[in-house]
């Protein structure tokens, strides 16, 4: 969009796994002593994985910083001498801070001076959770300061016999169940008690400043349309059942976070050379140390999603100087597809040389020859995804800001691909099953580079985002529901899910996708319009409730850019009311003035990684939809994106350049961002009408 008219973005927060809370411990006074002069406490912070930059602070009972450590190396050991005057008991954090500010933290604790081990794991932050009365584990500190928490070397025993029993049936399964969680010795070389910690995610989401939503799922193997084992509770649960059986043949192999970590420390080699000895395009692999990071070594059998390894699909980074010096780390194993193979997914952090850091996902594959870890992709022929979503929505045109509302739910993802020589959409339909047996349909809509969900007529939605829930901001229930205002969008049947609902849905579901083609495949002898051929995706964590979400802060577009963009929508009474429309060549430049910040992101908050627009047609009377997005890295405040059509029918774009062609119709934009746990977030910036009666 032209500067005149307006500008946008799309933000998004991250929400880390383990910097959340849980607890129902008692209130009371907090049991002080002193500290002999030069105590030093050890241990290890681990979460399978070495907890590898981390800093470990060290509280006492008075609220005072009383030691601080090194960053945590590989192997997750640490060691710190306290002061003096400490007096205890003491909480101790171990925090790693992304680039762009986002934190993520393990707790622990120790009741008393005379005992200077103290591990950090997802397990002692379970137990610093149920220490805590608002269930909170990074707030345990300051309650314990103030008086509102025990942590006594009684209410620490305690604590830990519940965990453990809560925990038993995963204890029995990797044989560690006489191992003490906080002053046990292991390694992070994934065998032992370091296993152990490899099998399990422990989520804690704060839904108000006293209760907090908790979930243990166990990563294990388990089949296309089978949720994983997990167990979700309030803070508020005094008596927590165990958890189900386990089947130990489901858990990781030994020693696979080892493995974890030496394959990307490989692809970290890989990227450290220069891009014209990696990799030449349009597909051609060079280096010894690149082809090494593939099965059998070999770049030619990976597929993701349809994409192989080329200049223009995946690891297009390969081909290009400016991700020369990417670092890949903080690797954690998260589940064992069912195949024959039994390939493993593993989420990871990449940073770039300029700061910029983002997460995301492989699929590895054990060498048969030296047991390594290797890339090999989904190996699904089709595009697909499903993430949970969550998403602020903006109506800044019109003075309809007091109908802003939050949304959660999840978001179906399958690029509309184009079929060549102006033949029409690859796809003619995908429908969804849902981990609860609902079923969905995906269908093309005009320009738009994502199929939508079809909605009842039956028409195809300008979305792919399953609202299961929405409340408006400020909270205001006596409104229409935003789904009889904001009619455009894909709501959920009424009434919307609960939030209990929402908070006992489980992480890892098993979503079916059953993709229909426009064609008969030639690889087939079957007509593809009947007889679908299926994939399967797991999302990594269920999406928040709306009290979950109201806890979370959301980058933002800036004051002056949202000035620029509100000066430049239709006025009420015109058929394109609240929308900005382009005259030809007009840009979509999510800045301001002379290029300034497009949008703030503020201390603790994800940034967007990925900025989209959205559109309509210029022709007279038409409701295709466009959209178009450009990737970000975390450091931006800023971009630019160029318009793309999608297919050779597409005329949104001008015949001049990059720009917008004459009419085309600009109604929405959003700043996107993806956590470490796999959530997705959205700020929405709307520039339409709603269907208010007067």
């Amino acid at each position: 969009m032209r500067k005149n008219s307006s500008g946008w973005a799309l933000s998004g927060l991250v929400l880390l796994a383990l910097a959340g809370c849980g607890g129902s411990g008692s209130g009371g006074q907090a049991t002080g002593g002193s500290s002999p002069t030069g105590i030093t406490v050890s241990g290890v912070a681990a979460s399978g994985a070495a907890f590898t930059d981390a800093v470990i602070t060290v509280i006492d009972s008075r609220g005072i910083t009383v030691g601080r450590s090194q960053p945590v190396g590989t192997t997750g050991a640490y060691s710190i001498t306290l002061d003096a005057a400490a007096l205890a008991p003491f909480v101790l954090v171990a925090t790693r801070t992304d680039a762009n500010g986002t934190k993520q933290s393990l707790v622990s604790v120790l009741a008393s001076a005379s005992t200077t081990t103290a591990n950090i794991t997802p397990i002692t932050t379970l137990i610093a959770s149920r220490l805590s009365p608002s269930g909170d584990p990074s707030r345990l500190a300051e309650e314990l300061a103030a008086g509102n928490a025990i942590i006594s070397a009684q209410a620490v025993a305690d604590t830990v016999t519940e965990v453990q029993a809560i925990l038993a049936p995963l204890l029995t399964a990797t044989g560690t169940a006489t191992f003490n969680p906080l002053t046990g010795t292991f390694s992070t070389d994934g065998t032992g008690y370091d296993r152990l910690l490899d099998s399990v995610n422990i989520s804690f989401l704060p839904d108000s400043a006293t209760t907090t939503n908790i979930e243990i799922t166990v990563k294990q193997e388990v089949a296309d349309g089978v949720p994983p084992t997990s167990l979700s509770f309030s803070s508020t649960t005094t008596t927590v059942a165990p958890l189900p059986a386990i089947n130990p043949a489901t858990l990781i192999a030994e020693g696979t976070s080892a493995r974890i970590t030496n394959f990307l420390s490989a692809l970290t080699a890989c990227y450290a050379l220069p891009a014209n000895q990696r990799a030449v395009a349009p597909s051609t692999v060079l280096a010894a140390a690149c082809l090494d990071v593939f099965h059998n070594n070999d770049p030619t059998l990976f597929k993701s999603n349809g994409g192989t390894v080329s200049s223009t699909g995946a690891f297009s980074g390969l081909f290009n100087a400016n991700s020369v010096g990417s670092v890949f780390s903080q690797g954690s194993y998260e589940f064992t597809r069912a195949n024959a193979d039994k390939d493993i997914v593993i989420g990871y952090k990449v940073r770039g040389t300029d700061g910029g850091e983002s997460y995301d996902t492989f699929v590895l594959r054990t060498s048969n020859i030296d047991g390594k870890l290797r890339l090999i992709g989904n190996q699904h022929r089709f595009p697909g995804r499903v993430s949970a979503y969550q998403q602020r929505r903006n109506f800044i045109s019109l003075g309809q800001e007091g109908y802003d509302y939050f949304s959660t739910g999840y978001v179906l993802d399958v690029a509309n691909r184009q079929r060549p020589s102006n033949l029409g959409p690859v796809f003619n339909r995908v429908v969804v099953t849902t981990p609860t047996g609902a079923v969905l349909t995906l269908q093309p809509s005009d320009n738009a580079s994502f199929l939508g969900l079809v909605k009842a007529g039956p028409v195809v939605s300008g979305t792919s985002f399953v609202r299961l829930r929405s409340e408006y901001v400020d909270g205001n229930t006596s409104r229409p529901h935003p789904r009889n205002v904001d009619t455009t969008l894909f709501f959920v049947s009424d009434p919307d899910r609960t939030e209990d609902n929402l908070a006992a849905a489980k992480s890892q579901g098993s979503w079916k996708f059953e993709y229909y083609l426009n064609f008969n495949d030639t690889t087939t002898a079957q007509d593809d319009t009947v007889v679908p051929e299926v994939q399967y995706y797991t999302n990594r964590a269920r999406a928040l409730t709306i009290a979950e979400l109201r806890t979370q802060g959301l980058a933002q577009l800036t004051s002056t850019l949202v000035a620029e963009i509100q000066s430049g929508t239709e006025p009420s009474g015109v058929q394109d009311a609240g929308q900005i429309v382009f005259i030809d060549g007009d840009t979509a430049d999510i800045s301001t003035g002379a290029g300034g910040d497009g949008w703030t992101v503020a201390a603790g908050q994800l940034p967007p990684t990925q900025i989209t627009v959205f559109g309509r047609s210029p022709r007279t009377g038409s409701n295709a939809n466009f959209t178009d997005s450009v990737d970000v890295r975390s450091v931006a405040r800023k971009a630019a994106l160029p318009c793309s059509p999608q297919s050779v029918t597409d005329d949104h774009c001008s015949s001049g350049g990059t720009g917008y062609a004459a009419g085309s119709r600009l109604n929405g934009l959003h700043l996107f961002a993806r956590d470490a746990a796999g959530r997705e977030y959205a700020n929405f910036y709307a520039l339409y009408q709603l269907n208010i009666a007067p």
